[in-house]
């Protein structure tokens, strides 16, 4: 006969080899991502995910991968991405609950939401995703006031807002309304939070510059652009952003 004690230590073993496992596979994924293979990563969270479903460091992380796969898609493939951002916004609301206080985890379901937004099919989905991501963003910063990438977002939001034209706006306002409060004066202060909290993130300079370049200030739009084009990548999407920055560069000295 089997001792109760022998089994309970059995137990234990499985157990304590299955988190060793986890972790391992987990720090590999997050070093894949480090080196840019993005789907090489995804498949390392997907099996922390597989055996531990409530891992929530691995599942914002595998919702930050599909997020960035879908985004590299052409346009053309929008059943595929919507299945991909789809997928990444269920693996981030699951991290959410299993870690409500970690903004990892929240700014995943905002990239979801935000990539969702822009292949959106009507206006409707478009503002109620709008709304959301605000009310996140602004729940990061509640969490941390050093969170840089919520404040990126919040001027993004103002950003695109703002820039609706007058038949947009009118929809919006038949579809629910937005706030009075959104403006490209809020969204140059956010981007500035971010950039001060972070001044080499080649995504915030973009962003800043993309707006100085709307409003026609092209000097300070090109000094922005030029600082980030100077600057490594270190997330996967940089090397994209760059050749934005490259773009909007391009177009702003052709048309001065």
């Amino acid at each position: 006969m089997v001792k109760p004690q022998s089994v309970l230590f059995v137990c234990f073993f499985l157990v304590q080899f299955s988190f060793a496992q986890d972790q391992v596979a987990l720090q590999q994924g997050i070093q894949l991502e480090k080196a840019f293979k993005v789907e090489a990563a995804l498949e390392k969270f997907e099996v922390v995910i597989k055996t531990d479903p409530l891992n929530a460091v691995a599942l914002h992380h595998a919702s930050r991968m599909l997020s960035n796969i879908g985004g590299r898609m052409k346009s053309e493939k929008r059943s595929l991405k919507i299945e991909l951002y789809e997928k990444a916004k269920i693996y981030a609301e699951r991290s959410i609950k299993a870690d409500p206080k970690s903004a990892d985890a929240r700014l995943a379901y905002i990239i979801s939401l935000g990539l969702m937004s822009e292949i959106a099919a009507n206006p409707r989905e478009k503002i109620r995703n709008a709304k959301t991501i605000r009310n996140e963003a602004e729940m990061i910063v509640k969490l941390d006031s050093t969170y840089a990438q919520a404040y990126f977002v919040l001027g993004k939001w103002h950003y695109e807002l703002a820039k609706l034209n007058w038949l947009e706006q009118l929809a919006c306002k038949f579809l629910g309304g937005l706030p009075d409060d959104i403006s490209m004066d809020a969204s140059m202060k956010y981007f500035n939070q971010a950039i001060a909290l972070d001044p080499d993130n080649i995504l915030y300079l973009y962003g800043r510059a993309s707006l100085y370049h709307y409003r026609d200030e092209d000097l300070l739009a090109e000094k922005s652009l030029n600082q980030a084009l100077q600057l490594s990548p270190r997330e996967p999407d940089d090397i994209q952003r760059k050749e934005k920055c490259s773009q909007l560069l391009s177009r702003i000295r052709k048309s001065s």
